[in-house]
């Protein structure tokens, strides 16, 4: 009887073990778009495609590289691609910095690499230059904002993934690990 209980208790932490990593992953996807309102303006509305002014469903593609909103207030087309809740194109207020382009997205994922963010230009900057590598790591324990760039239309953010482990494929490789061994003894 004792033996039928060790074993039954492995089989349970077995299946246990083998349900955290299906568990523990989740499945990021963008929340359906909110109906833009031009009279009610949000942080998240900016972060949208803006609605073409024929009542469609289309949105519409800036091609100049500065436009206006109907406040008047001049906005700028960003790419975010990588470790943010939500990539793409966003639209942004002029002279928005990476902190507040990544804020718009979502935010870091929690996978987020945010040593090595890379910004890629349209336009080279006055050296010629055209990708920019930031740590913005040092910019959260210090607060300085001296290193960070004011975005450009049209830049490119990519935000890589950290190549850290889950500690929850972890924890559910050891318990199999633990009830293998339990079960053959």
């Amino acid at each position: 009887m004792r033996q039928a209980m060790k074993r039954f208790g492995s089989a349970m932490l077995l299946a246990h073990a083998m349900a955290i990593p299906v568990t523990s992953t989740s499945l990021l996807a963008a929340p359906p778009f909110d109906s833009l309102d031009s009279r009610t303006p949000t942080a998240r509305s900016a972060a949208m495609p803006l609605p073409l002014n024929n009542g469609g469903n289309e949105t519409s593609i800036h091609t100049a590289p500065y436009f206006t909103d109907s406040y008047g207030n001049i906005l700028m087309n960003v790419n975010v691609w990588g470790a943010t809740q939500h990539t793409g194109p966003l639209t942004v207020p002029e002279g928005s910095d990476l902190p507040t382009v990544i804020s718009i997205a979502g935010g870091p994922s929690k996978d987020a690499n945010l040593e090595k963010i890379r910004i890629n230009r349209v336009q080279p900057d006055n050296d010629g230059k055209m990708t920019y590598l930031v740590n913005l790591k040092t910019y959260v324990k210090s607060g300085d904002r001296s290193m960070l760039l004011d975005m450009q239309p049209n830049d490119t953010v990519i935000i890589p993934e950290s190549k850290s482990i889950d500690p929850g494929l972890i924890l559910g490789i050891i318990a199999v690990g633990a009830s293998i061994y339990s079960l053959s003894r």
